[in-house]
C-alpha cells in the first residue's frame, strides 16, 4: 500500500487557489466579466424594464424614436482589410456609441450596435471601425443594428434602426 503525501496534496491545493486568485485578478484588470453585460441595480430594476423580468423579455422591445430629423442612423461599409479578413465602418448621424454606459438607463442617442450575420448575433459595438477575422463563404448578409444603452433596439416609423450589407450576391 502506497503512502499519501500529504505535503505534496497541500502544496498542490495552494498553487490551484492561488492561480485562480491570479486569473481572477488578471480578468478584473482587464475588466472581463462573465455574465455578458454589466448588470447594476437599474438595471435589474423590473419596474425600470416597464414590469419585464426577463432579460430577453426587455431586449425585445424597442424604442420608438419619433421623426423628427434627429433621429438616429446608421450606414455601413464593409472593406477588405490589407492584411487579412475585414474591416466594417460605421458611419452614424445622431448617434453617439457609449460603452461606458451599457447596461445602463436608455439615453435617446446614446448606445452601441449589435452585428449580425445571417441573423447570429456575431459582436457588440461600441465604436465604428470593427475588424472581422473571417465571414462565413455562404453567409448571404450582415446587419448592423443600433441599441439603446439598455439593450433595447432604436426603432423608427416601425422598422428597428439597421444597416444592411448583403454578401454572396452572385446569381
Amino acid at each position: 500500500m502506497r503512502k499519501i503525501d500529504f505535503r505534496l496534496l497541500g502544496l498542490c491545493a495552494i498553487g490551484f487557489i492561488f492561480s485562480g486568485l491570479i486569473g481572477f485578478m488578471i480578468a478584473g484588470a482587464n475588466n472581463v466579466t462573465f455574465d455578458g453585460h454589466k448588470h447594476n441595480m437599474d438595471h435589474l430594476d423590473t419596474a425600470y424594464h416597464g414590469g419585464k423580468t426577463s432579460h430577453s423579455e426587455t431586449h425585445a422591445e424597442p424604442i420608438a424614436i419619433p421623426k423628427n430629423g434627429l433621429e438616429p442612423s446608421i450606414r455601413a461599409e464593409l472593406q477588405i482589410d490589407p492584411v487579412s479578413g475585414f474591416n466594417l465602418h460605421l458611419i452614424t448621424s445622431n448617434f453617439t456609441f457609449a460603452p461606458e454606459s451599457a447596461g445602463l438607463k436608455h439615453k435617446d442617442g446614446i448606445g452601441h450596435a449589435h452585428l449580425y450575420i445571417d441573423e447570429h448575433k456575431i459582436a457588440r459595438l461600441y465604436n465604428s471601425w470593427f475588424h472581422i477575422d473571417t465571414i462565413p463563404e455562404d453567409a448571404k448578409q450582415m446587419r448592423i443594428t443600433l441599441y439603446s444603452n439598455d439593450h433595447r433596439p432604436f426603432m423608427v416609423d416601425n422598422k428597428i434602426i439597421s444597416a444592411v450589407i448583403e454578401l454572396n450576391t452572385k446569381p
